[in-house]
């Protein structure tokens, strides 16, 4: 009988049911609000907005709706929709998928036939499952699988920068595999209200906090929950200016009049220079085992050319690595970088520190 109501009414009862027996994810949403659209095939959502396409709806069990749902609201409950960066929409809303449903699936909701979940991926944030699925399907591709007439990879670069409305001005996602709820980029604030993409990322984080609370005093937290959401504000983190604040920290400096402050001679005003010491001998350790890609190969590249002209150590190590160590070279200041991986296998540093111990080299530490 509930199945022949209309799909906005059975989306109301489905929330209703969802705020009594998994309160986590039936407060969080209340924050959405629902919009027919027959632009999707599934549902999706912005973080704002949830859209859903009525047809699909009335394919759904009672049960089913519910576990949609929730799907839903947990892409924004752990920030896919702020943290896509220019990765490939899909694969980004196929990994998105397998790192949300065993939550769903271990809280005991329901979902549609086909859900995207594999044991491999349990645990994991949705950027380390981009990642693996990034590597299978680089495989694929050099075996001649998965290629298109004209050369270019399915979903490429034409397909990142998509947007995520049509032109009538409706939501457009990409159709993936298995996927029965995805997850739109948080659209660009309109006008002057301020009401902007980290204000949404904050405000979503402040609504987790409360839900986590509410399921808590109902005895009702979803396991695994409290873990994911830590992962997903981890990987938000700049890694980037983490190792740049590193460098700043451990590298000293200090006035001296040695030189002097050229700023202010011309004022005729003399005072001392801010002196800074290179890094000294440092070692780099490649991880080149089989879960790294090329793409994560060329960022290390890049930032190892970053350090040496930056940072101005007076000798680098490269170790490439996996279990052992299977090729070292040394870079000095000015020396074009090109790094050539070996290995494939596993991954395991204590050999990295093993070679330095036995051949006496000692990374700069600072002194302060």
């Amino acid at each position: 009988m509930t199945k022949h109501l209309p799909p906005a009414v059975r989306i109301q009862k489905a929330r209703t049911a969802l705020l009594l027996d998994h309160p986590f994810f039936g407060s969080l949403l209340f924050r959405l609000g629902e919009r027919a659209s027959g632009s999707i095939q599934t549902m999706t959502t912005d973080g704002i907005s949830l859209f859903y396409n009525p047809a699909f709806v009335e394919t759904l069990s009672a049960a089913e709706l519910a576990g949609v749902l929730a799907h839903e609201v947990m892409h924004p409950a752990l920030q896919h929709h702020t943290r896509r960066g220019d990765r490939d929409r899909e694969r980004w809303n196929m990994a998105c998928d397998y790192a949300i449903n065993p939550l769903l699936r271990d809280a005991g909701l329901t979902l549609p036939k086909d859900a995207l979940i594999e044991r491999r991926f349990h645990g994991m944030s949705a950027e380390r499952i981009y990642n693996l699925i990034d590597e299978q399907q680089d495989q694929d591709s050099s075996n001649g699988e998965g290629e298109n007439p004209d050369g270019a990879a399915p979903g490429g670069e034409g397909e990142k920068q998509a947007d995520n409305k049509s032109a009538g001005g409706e939501p457009t996602v990409p159709a993936t595999p298995g996927g029965f709820g995805q997850v739109l980029d948080a659209p660009e604030p309109a006008g002057d209200d301020g009401h902007t993409i980290a204000e949404q990322a904050r405000e979503w984080k402040i609504a987790v906090e409360q839900a986590e609370n509410i399921a808590k005093f109902a005895g009702k937290l979803p396991a695994g929950v409290a873990r994911s959401l830590e992962q997903s504000e981890a990987a938000g983190v700049d890694w980037r200016e983490l190792l740049r604040r590193a460098w700043s920290e451990t590298i000293p400096s200090d006035y001296s009049w040695m030189p002097l402050n050229r700023r202010h001679i011309w004022a005729g005003v003399y005072l001392p220079g801010v002196r800074c010491e290179g890094a000294g001998e440092i070692a780099i350790a490649v991880d080149c085992s089989g879960s790294v890609n090329a793409r994560q190969l060329g960022l290390f590249e890049t930032e190892i050319r970053s350090i040496l002209e930056g940072q101005r150590p007076s000798q680098v190590h490269v170790l490439y690595f996996d279990t052992e160590v299977h090729k070292t070279e040394v870079y000095q200041a000015g020396q074009p970088i090109a790094l050539t991986p070996v290995g494939g296998g596993g991954t395991n540093f204590a050999p990295c520190f093993r070679w330095l111990d036995e051949r006496g080299i000692v990374p700069y530490v600072s002194k302060s």
